[in-house]
């Protein structure tokens, strides 16, 4: 009903904002643009009766891009539209009060002191109210996140794969350790994947790295732990000599969908356990590993299950206290929690062993700018006061990886997919 009222109000707009527009011309503009919003209204159903999340990837991309790309140009556009409709309240109550006390003449429809004035002898030039200004302003900013949106979406900014090459310091680290590489990789979300070639070259970009270490944090399915059979002989590819240590995202529990019985969602959850040991990844789950290099000298992993602070984002199945429960000290504590949420509630603070903490999940919202020096902004700095990119508090350090994959919106504005390189020094 909301999209409804929205659409209406589209309509109402479109004749503000172009008044020398024949009713013709706009009827045929409105009906372009309601055979769209038909699409919307009719696709969703269908698939949903169809099976949605058995329909091919390629095709759920675009179906849930396009949808974005409807609201946000609305979202865009609604501001400018209230505010040239807000301004005639005062007008309109003032009206009616003259109304009731004089006889003076209406000013409802008086809008010359809001004219953009023309200089005479200059006929060729339209005339334009400052309210009729606002509504096409309001029309230029909806088109907008269609342009952005859609562009990105068409030129595969969703697999174009930037890589992050963070040297870092770790407190207590022996120094044989130093030169060695860490690559992080996390959001895979194979549920995605509609470009064999693009994830080939993705894999073949991480290896390049020649790492000694890889982990990856959460999150490698969307809904199920089927999506990611057709991936499995190029993820199994990914290996670096000294292990690849996995954990477990919001995504891959299975609390995302709907099962015919409990024991479904149950056997799901015990293939995505096997599937990270089919790829030869060890699975951390609420547990520490100790790493060892060649000269003996360790590194201890903690792993946790999902926590986050938003109930929307999954149940909260990580205990870090379990986690490090008979760990040593005397060793530098690297912590793989896929949620940063965590880190700022549960870990800063309350467990200073803890050096580095590496985290993915926030994807940067996939949107945003990131000019080195100059300005970092994303709409998910508005949810996680750590979004992206690597923090350090006091003696701790987060670092949130914009994530490998994408969900929902098949691109990135602003805001590539990331594999991360840390360079121990």
């Amino acid at each position: 009903m909301v999209n409804l009222a929205l659409d209406a109000y589209v309509w109402r707009h479109l004749s503000l904002s172009f008044p020398a527009w024949s009713v013709k011309r706009r009827r045929r503009f409105y009906r372009i643009y309601a055979a769209m919003q038909m699409l919307w209204y009719v696709a969703l159903p269908t698939a949903e009766a169809l099976g949605y999340e058995g329909l091919p990837a390629l095709f759920r991309n675009i179906f849930q891009t396009y949808v974005l790309m409807a609201i946000a140009s609305k979202v865009w556009a609604l501001p400018w539209w209230l505010i040239r409709d807000l301004q005639w309240v005062p007008r309109w109550i003032l009206d009616r009060l003259r109304q009731i006390t004089s006889n003076l003449p209406s000013i409802s429809t008086v809008e010359t002191s809001n004219e953009i004035q023309v200089p005479e002898g200059n006929t060729g030039v339209e005339t334009i109210t400052r309210a009729a200004f606002l509504s096409r302003l309001g029309f230029v900013m909806g088109a907008i996140p269609l342009l952005g949106l859609g562009g990105s979406a068409l030129t595969e900014t969703a697999y174009r794969y930037k890589v992050h090459r963070v040297p870092i310091s770790l407190k207590g680290l022996a120094a044989s350790w130093r030169g060695k590489r860490i690559v992080q990789i996390s959001d895979l979300h194979t549920g995605s994947w509609d470009h064999r070639e693009a994830i080939e070259r993705g894999v073949e970009r991480i290896l390049s790295l020649n790492p000694d270490i890889i982990f990856f944090t959460g999150d490698l399915v969307n809904t199920r732990t089927h999506e990611v059979d057709p991936w499995m002989d190029i993820l199994s590819q990914i290996r670096a000599p000294l292990g690849v240590y996995s954990i477990l995202g919001n995504h891959d529990y299975g609390d995302y969908t709907r099962w015919p019985d409990q024991q479904s969602k149950v056997d799901n959850f015990a293939k995505m356990v096997a599937t990270h040991k089919a790829l030869g990844w060890d699975l951390l789950r609420n547990e520490w590993r100790p790493i060892s290099n060649e000269s003996g000298d360790l590194i201890h992993l903690v792993g946790c299950e999902n926590w986050g602070k938003r109930s929307g984002f999954g149940k909260q199945y990580g205990d870090l206290p379990k986690a490090m429960k008979g760990m040593p000290l005397g060793h530098p504590v690297i912590l793989l929690t896929h949620d940063p949420s965590h880190f700022d509630k549960e870990v800063l603070g309350k467990f200073p062993q803890i050096v580095l903490t590496l985290s993915g999940h926030t994807h940067g919202m996939q949107m945003g700018i990131e000019v080195p020096g100059f300005v970092r902004w994303s709409p998910a700095s508005l949810v996680y006061p750590h979004w992206a990119g690597h923090y350090q508090i006091a003696e701790q350090q987060l670092y949130v990886n914009r994530g490998f994959g994408f969900v929902g919106f098949r691109g990135r504005l602003g805001i590539y997919p990331e594999i991360t390189c840390f360079e121990l020094t």
